[in-house]
């Protein structure tokens, strides 16, 4: 993903109780049928299918074996006229529990392969209507599958499905029960650090999920296991999930059992990463009732997968293609011009947002402003545009493409808050405060102009004000405790730190991975020593609730460094630079990667400010490589030029409360060491 798309822009399958899923009427003609697999970008964990939809456009839906029935996003089901209907079923995934609203789609074309009257759920909570910029039309699951042959080769990029007999299924293939909504399979895993003789062997009964990411257990499973696992907590996302929820309402008590190989579909796995363990203690379930584990993309991306439903079979593989690594967004994008022609202005839109994700700026500005000029007035359009101007330090067009739109517009298109934060930025305060105030009276029923109105209140040190917004927008939202690092920073302003601390201490025993709350709170007990006490027993508590590797190692860094104890912070980030930054492909991406965790560990040396001044005069100016200079120079005490880095980061990404807090701290540290005027 490039730095420009980075300022722009699920676990397991639906399970259907309440109904069971009939099978489908098969149309005679094609038995066979091999197409590509559609990813977001290549090497991502999320398959996809295009399928052809009864209005004959195509749609792009998640290949998911966990999901016992296939569903349809709320957006294409009413495009196509469906309507669903409560029957008293409900759709159990990952996260929670939601009605299955029923309907029947009358045809689904894979590759020429059609299936007639399909059962379908419609508008599944937590169910995402985007990948990328590709939109996304739903879900085929087992109710499709089952009355086929299922291949998917993960290494070649496509999906093969035949009626039987029409497929090969392995020799060597493992027995699959099949029951109309699951597949399951036995999986044995030895568990145990790597390198160990302290192992446990288990056979298990996991459902094999091309949906699910991980290597998931659940329930009630032998003791054994647990002996060499950890235990913490983690945020579990999947279908089901609400998005008026706040994330802290996901944290899940999880154990963490290393896995040394797996064996499955007739093949042995030598590199298997920790598998997820939930519900193991007995208490409120999480998930489907009857799941004891997910075997999901971990097991199954470098093997060709064969689901054998009615043979009742399962086999993993060697691909049968050459290695291809597709990115579902060229293919989307060279679709979009076979079918509209090279010179299309009414797809500009669409184009510049696949050509962003595929790093075509040039390109992607072209056909936006080809769009615009044909259309009489976009808020998408000029907001993406803003973004792209902004991007390339031109403020006069990020202003330009914003002037013909009201800040209702900007709310919908998730730029108010960058757009205030920005003007305020800049010094226009009464600006702000205005347009703020619009956005409120426009979406009274939204909470976020109300923490946009905080933050032009603030700013124009009305912090009374400032307050009773934050405190409206959490009542908006429904969650008293949202918005506690903005509540934090309005206390800060008010000097009152002790109230900021409360807030902050808060934030963390709500979201122990928050690595921002967590450094920020450090840095006022850096300068409250009476509370260094209270914040280590904080600090201890969450990172104890955390698995090790769910730690935020950079910031729980810096935080030893300013309680004074600098070798806890390099112990800490031994290594990272090796495992973290030498992964990322873009030489200036391990460059800024490699100066952070020196400056996060309290080393301002000339090579972390090196590697990181190389890796912006490469890229040129980015907020998040920005950062990462403002922190070199604040830890080599050269106040005045870490502020300057931090504002100009700020001014890149205003929609980011982190920078704007680093900014305001930046200056602060700044005037505080400022040489005395001479007279």
């Amino acid at each position: 993903m490039t730095a420009l798309l980075a300022l722009m822009v699920s676990a397991c399958g639906p399970k259907a109780t309440g109904t069971s899923a009939p099978a489908q009427a098969v149309e005679m003609g094609l038995d066979h049928v091999e197409v590509d697999l559609i990813r977001p970008y290549p090497g991502a964990t999320k398959i996809y299918v295009q399928a052809i939809l009864p209005d004959g456009e195509p749609g792009l839906f998640l290949v998911d074996t966990g999901a016992g029935i296939t569903a349809l996003s709320t957006s294409t089901a009413e495009r196509l006229g469906i309507q669903g209907e409560d029957r008293g079923g409900r759709v159990q995934g990952l996260s929670g529990e939601a009605v299955w609203l029923q309907a029947e789609l009358p045809s689904l074309d894979i590759g020429g392969l059609i299936v007639r009257d399909i059962d379908i759920a419609v508008g599944i909570p937590g169910m995402p209507e985007r990948t990328g910029a590709m939109p996304v039309d739903g879900i085929i699951g087992n109710n499709v599958w089952g009355n086929y042959i299922l291949a998917v080769d993960y290494p070649a990029d496509t999906l093969e499905l035949g009626l039987p007999g029409t497929i090969e299924v392995p020799r060597h293939a493992q027995p699959m029960q099949f029951d109309g909504n699951h597949i399951r399979v036995e999986v044995d895993l030895l568990a145990g650090e790597e390198g160990s003789r302290d192992t446990v062997e288990e056979l298990l009964v996991l459902e094999v999920d091309t949906g699910a990411r991980m290597l998931l257990l659940s329930g009630s499973l032998s003791g054994n296991l647990a002996q060499v696992s950890t235990e913490g907590e983690e945020p579990i996302f999947g279908l089901g999930a609400s998005d008026r929820v706040p994330v802290s309402a996901f944290y899940r008590k999880t154990r963490r059992v290393p896995i040394q190989q797996a064996s499955l579909g007739g093949v042995t796995l030598k590199e298997v990463n920790a598998a997820t363990w939930m519900n193991y203690d007995g208490g409120a379930r999480v998930g489907p009732s009857k799941m004891t584990g997910l075997a999901g993309h971990e097991l199954l991306s470098e093997h060709r997968a064969v689901f054998d439903y009615q043979g009742g079979r399962f086999a993993l593989g060697p691909s049968k293609g050459e290695a291809r690594e597709l990115d579902g967004h060229a293919i989307f994008l060279a679709q979009d011009i076979e079918k509209y022609g090279e010179a299309a202005p009414e797809r500009g839109l669409v184009r510049a947002r696949y050509r962003l994700y595929l790093g075509q700026e040039a390109e992607a500005e072209a056909d936006l402003l080809s769009y615009i000029e044909i259309v009489e007035l976009d808020p998408a359009a000029q907001v993406l545009l803003a973004r792209m101007r902004r991007f390339e330090g031109d403020e006069a067009g990020y202003e330009a493409a914003l002037a013909p739109l009201n800040a209702g517009d900007l709310f919908d298109e998730g730029e108010l808050n960058g757009r205030i934060n920005g003007l305020i930025l800049a010094g226009r305060v009464g600006e702000a405060w205005d347009m703020a105030e619009k956005a409120a009276a426009k979406r009274p029923e939204e909470a976020g102009p109300q923490v946009a109105l905080a933050d032009a209140y603030m700013a124009r040190g009305e912090l009374v004000q400032a307050r009773a917004s934050l405190a409206q927008g959490a009542r908006i939202a429904g969650n008293p405790d949202a918005y506690l690092k903005r509540r934090a920073r309005v206390a800060m302003k008010d000097g009152d730190r002790i109230a900021a601390l409360a807030y902050l201490r808060r934030q963390l025993s709500f979201y122990p991975s928050d690595g921002e709350a967590l450094w920020f709170y450090a840095t006022l007990v850096n300068e409250l020593s009476d509370f260094e006490p209270t914040f280590r027993a904080d600090l201890e508590r969450a990172m104890g609730r955390l698995h090790p590797e769910g730690r935020p190692v950079d910031f729980l860094a810096a935080a030893w460094g300013l309680l004074g104890e600098p070798e806890k912070a390099e112990e800490l980030l031994l290594g990272r630079v090796e495992s973290d930054c030498m992964a990322l492909k873009k030489e200036s991406s391990q460059q800024n990667c490699k100066a952070w965790y020196m400056a996060m560990a309290g080393q301002g040396s000339d090579e972390a400010l090196e590697l990181v001044q190389e890796a912006l005069e490469t890229e040129g100016p980015r907020a998040d490589f920005l950062d990462t200079l403002a922190v070199v120079h604040l830890v080599r005490q050269e106040y005045a030029e870490a502020a300057a880095a931090a504002q100009q980061a700020a001014a890149l990404s205003p929609e980011r409360f982190y920078h704007l807090w680093q900014a305001e701290r930046m200056a602060e540290m700044a005037e505080l060491h400022a040489p005395p005027e001479s007279d």
